[in-house]
Parts: C-alpha cells; sequence; structure tokens
C-alpha cells in the first residue's frame, strides 16, 4: 500500500501532521512518497492515499472523479443538544448590516477555513471577510468561554484517541458525553474530530466537528492517525480500508 504525503518546496514534511502520519504509515509497512505539488502524483488508483492540507486532499479527489457528498458538519442537526448555545446561519454580507447582531463567534459554512473564525464586535472585525464578488455563508455562535478543550479522535463510532489542546489541563472531561454524543451523530463520516470544552460554569459543550481527512494531529500517537486517515480515506474514495481491523 502506498501513501503520497504533502512536503514543502524543500523537500521537508510541511506540518507536523504530515511527519506524524509518514511515521504511523511506514511503521505499518506501507510506501510513503513525497509530494509538493498534487499534479506531481500521476498514478491514480485510488486506494492511495493522500496526506495534505484540506485543499490538496480535495482537489486530489476531484481529479480522481470522487465528489464529497455533503458540506461542511461543523455543527450536524443531530447533535444540537450538545451545542449548549444558538447556532445559526446567516451570510457575512447580511451580519455586516445589522450591528444589532454582532458580538458573536463566526466561521465560514460552506468552505472551509475560506477564513479563520473569529469573533466580530466591531467594523474593523470583517476587514478581509466580504467578498464583493459572491455571497459569503457564515455560521454565528453566541459567544461561550471555554475554559478547556478537548478533540475526540471518532473511528467507525468509537473513541479513538481524546487529545487536550486548550485551556485548563485540570478540568474533568464526562466521557459518557463523547459516547453518547458519538451514538447521536446518526449521519457522521467514519472519521472525523469531535472537539468539546467546557465553560466557566462547568457545563460541557460541543465546540464543532471536523473533517477527518486533514484533521490536525494534537498529540495522536502515528499508528492511530494512520489508522483514522485510512478510514476517511477509503470512505471518500469507495475503496477498502486496510487498516479497519487494527
Amino acid at each position: 500500500m502506498r501513501a503520497y504525503i504533502q512536503a514543502d518546496k524543500h523537500g521537508n514534511f510541511y506540518n507536523v501532521n504530515a511527519f506524524i502520519a509518514n511515521e504511523g504509515f511506514v511503521s505499518l509497512g506501507w510506501e510513503t512518497i513525497k509530494f509538493y505539488d498534487i499534479h506531481e502524483i500521476k498514478e491514480n488508483n485510488p486506494e492511495d492515499i493522500v496526506v495534505g492540507g484540506i485543499g490538496n486532499v480535495r482537489k486530489r479527489l476531484e481529479i480522481l472523479g470522487f465528489e464529497r457528498n455533503h458540506g461542511e458538519i461543523d455543527y450536524p442537526t443531530s447533535l444540537s443538544s450538545y451545542f449548549g448555545r444558538k447556532i445559526w446561519t446567516t451570510t457575512i454580507q447580511e451580519l455586516f448590516e445589522n450591528k444589532e447582531n454582532w458580538h458573536v463567534f463566526i466561521k465560514p459554512k460552506d468552505t472551509t477555513k475560506k477564513f479563520a473564525g473569529k469573533v466580530v464586535k466591531e467594523y474593523r472585525d470583517f476587514i478581509g471577510l466580504i467578498d464583493e464578488e459572491e455571497v459569503t455563508n457564515i455560521w454565528c455562535s453566541e459567544i461561550v468561554d471555554f475554559i478547556t478543550e478537548w478533540r475526540c479522535f471518532i473511528r467507525y463510532g468509537q473513541i479513538l484517541d481524546i487529545r487536550y489542546y486548550k485551556g485548563a489541563w485540570d478540568s474533568k472531561l464526562d466521557l459518557n458525553v463523547i459516547k453518547s454524543a458519538a451514538r447521536d451523530f446518526i449521519d457522521a463520516p467514519v472519521a472525523y474530530g469531535m472537539d468539546f470544552g467546557i465553560d466557566r460554569e462547568g457545563n460541557m459543550k460541543l465546540v464543532e466537528i471536523n473533517d477527518g481527512h486533514s484533521l490536525g494531529t494534537y498529540g495522536i500517537s502515528p499508528l492511530n492517525y494512520a489508522k483514522f486517515l485510512s478510514a476517511r480515506w477509503s470512505e471518500l474514495t469507495g475503496t477498502k480500508d486496510f487498516l479497519r481491523s487494527l
């Protein structure tokens, strides 16, 4: 089996995620090949996993003729009971024109990483966000002061790993909430990140969901990361996940 892993123009892995993925796949006996430009990959075998940034992975899927069957999955309806706050959709243009609705957290709805999620409170917070050429759909969320956040790696409906990544290290995570949310996410992909946080009142709330194909490692082991990426890639391409039994 083979994994193509993104590198920079100097031939170094483009970030720690790529390095950890390489370690994982190599430990499993896979062939790994670095690429800088996605068009360098000449083979058209959909079983060959591509590890890289969101744009490169999705471009590779497009080249292979695969279409993702849904948009972004930040806030699934099936998990609304875990939000713990009001979350709604609008456009950046509409929000800008209605100042009374400011003081919210926003992030792009249709295109992940079109801009980084942020809190908007004043005019300058909108600089660089408004595209005059097209309407930009966004998520709006009431602001929550999370004191701790964790990333939960979910694979085939089961918790693969949980990693603390922000805030107070000594907060206590309720594992039963994670398990319940994984069960309730009925339309989930086979591998995804489920981020949970605890607010200052001690309430545990879903921060957001992230697709698994280009997810940050946050300290997950190389072997588990390879298993995680393999699961999502096989689902996106309709191919066999050779690591499913591990």
